[in-house]
């Protein structure tokens, strides 16, 4: 009896990490014996892959058959293994030709009883891993969506027969129309005539775009909002330069309303961050957009304050799974009552914030997942809400809005570049027919200071950020460009308001973001006055 070897993957975190699938056939006693740390579902692997293997017209071999997943010491999660096991217990069986270098292929794919291949999550992660390996991958064809813009070499599939009929002839061949697709260059497939490669992207992104407002709330356009000029200011600032916000105002002010129109005026999502989000996304049971495909446009992932630490950060016992931060990558994260948020929850952001990375470690191994988010919070001034409103009295002892603020400590306040108190407008500026901006038209500001951003970190070593709120203050010399009265102006009041190093930087970084709204090659005293504006706050004392 033979050994087939072949090549598939399983996943830890978000990364899919090499894995041997090795199939025995001997004599003894008919059945199917799964070693190498699997878990349920892999186990039950072998029940599918036995009616699949039937219903495709192949006989099924009545022997022993050992199927050792390696390494035996990585636990083995997922239906993923349906596909390599199927073709290598036919093969082992002499059920199967190879005609085929099967060590050249990376193969991933869940069976149906009927001899379907079905699409799997992580496929992201698994082109990622056949590129950086080298090879080629076998994969469902309802994963091609996804697969066909990471640039790898890849075989689709729709059912077990095909792939059967590929590895005995070494050509792609269906039973039915379009049932393979063997794709050389992925990214030829979708260029017109002149080449133009973008222009089908940003067409499959609107349709994902459109199919995701269809099932998504629809948050408040910037037009519906009344008054509250300041603030919107502030938000089109932080938006602009992807800013940290904290807005703190009594109940009914529209601080949710504020924060939700975020949602409808980020800039589009480019190519590699749809990628990168989709990825974390295929990890979680928390789906935006259609099945299968790329994210099309920035996640806003509102949070309510009762979330666990784990929900927030990511976590689980065995693999850890994405938090919402992670799931925020490349977007908003929102979170309403802030302050109600357990003071353990609040200071487990910090290390995320600043590092835009969150490292979740567990006995065996730690993975390291992305979540480079805007914050945006909010929060009642006091207990009752109402401290320093003045339409309403305030009821809180002293005491108690001492106790209220505690819990926000001050390394997780200082993490913010923008502070803003929000008052409710008056019956005038509610009922006053002024023509508003609406989100559209908001959006084309944000888009073109995205630009500037762009062209003025392109192919720079500073990491590869795209935004003002991400340079390193290590950087800030070279691509601020402040004028010295401006910068002496930002001296002075930090020593006077008592700020931080940090909390300097970011006054700097957010000056920056003003300076390209309003057009300016340098940052003036009149952009940093605004950014000291937005951060000296008498409610929050920093």
């Amino acid at each position: 009896m033979m050994i087939t070897a072949l090549k598939s993957a399983t996943f830890i975190g978000i990364d899919a990490v090499p894995v041997d699938v090795e199939v025995f056939i001997s004599n003894g006693i008919p059945g199917i014996m799964i070693v190498g740390l699997p878990d349920a579902s892999t186990k039950e692997a072998k029940d599918r892959v036995k009616a699949a293997i039937k219903n495709s017209g192949f006989e099924y071999p009545v022997k022993k058959i050992t199927i050792n997943l390696a390494p035996a010491d990585l636990r083995k999660e997922g239906p993923i293994f349906d596909l390599p096991l199927a073709i290598g217990i036919l093969i082992s069986a002499g059920r199967l030709a190879c005609a085929v270098n099967l060590d050249d292929y990376i193969i991933a794919g869940e069976l149906s009883l009927n001899g379907k291949i079905n699409r799997i999550n992580g496929i992201i992660a698994l082109c990622r891993l056949a590129g950086k390996l080298n090879k080629k991958l076998i994969i469902p064809y309802d994963n091609i969506n996804s697969a066909c813009y990471i640039g790898i070499d890849f075989l689709a599939f729709r059912r077990l027969k095909d792939v059967c009929g590929f590895i005995s002839s070494g050509y792609a061949k269906d039973s039915e129309r379009n049932g393979a697709i063997y794709v050389h260059d992925v990214k030829n497939i979708f260029k017109d005539k002149e080449g133009n490669e973008e222009f089908f992207f940003r067409k499959y992104i609107a349709e994902a775009d459109n199919a995701l407002k269809k099932t998504k709330i629809d948050y408040p356009d910037f037009s519906d909002i009344k008054g509250q000029e300041l603030t919107k200011r502030a938000i089109l600032i932080a938006v602009c330069g992807r800013h940290n916000i904290l807005m703190v105002g009594p109940p009914g002010s529209g601080k949710t309303m504020l924060a939700q129109s975020i949602a409808g005026i980020q800039p589009d999502i480019l190519l590699e961050e749809s990628i990168e989000t989709s990825n974390i996304y295929s990890f979680s049971n928390k789906k935006i957009g259609g099945e299968s495909g790329l994210i099309g446009k920035r996640p806003f992932i509102p949070v309510h304050h009762t979330v666990s630490t784990a929900g927030l950060i990511g976590g689980g016992a065995l693999n850890p799974a994405p938090g919402d931060i992670s799931l925020a990558h490349n977007g908003v994260l929102f979170i309403d009552e802030f302050s109600e948020l357990s003071r353990k929850t609040l200071d487990s952001l910090r290390q995320p914030m600043e590092d835009k990375t969150v490292n979740l470690s567990r006995s065996r191994f730690s993975i390291i997942l992305p979540c480079d988010f805007m914050l945006v919070a909010a929060m009642n001034p006091c207990p009752c809400g109402y401290y320093g409103d003045k339409n309403h009295e305030c009821r809180c002892s002293g005491a108690e809005i001492y106790k209220f603020y505690a819990k926000l400590s001050g390394p997780i306040l200082d993490r913010f570049d923008i502070f803003i108190e929000v008052y409710s407008s008056n019956l005038d500026e509610l009922t006053e027919g002024r023509v508003i901006e609406n989100s559209s038209e908001v959006q084309k500001t944000v888009e073109r200071v995205r630009q500037i951003q762009l062209e003025r970190y392109k192919g720079k070593d500073c990491g590869g950020i795209k935004f003002n709120a991400s340079l390193r203050s290590s950087d800030a010399d070279k691509y601020l460009l402040i004028s010295p009265p401006a910068l002496e102006l930002v001296k002075n009041a930090v020593k006077k308001l008592n700020i931080s190093s940090r909390g300097y930087f970011r006054i700097l970084r957010v000056s920056r973001t003003i300076a390209d709204m309003d057009g300016k090659k340098e940052v003036d005293a009149g952009s940093v006055l605004e950014a000291l504006n937005y951060r000296n706050t008498k409610l929050l004392n920093v």
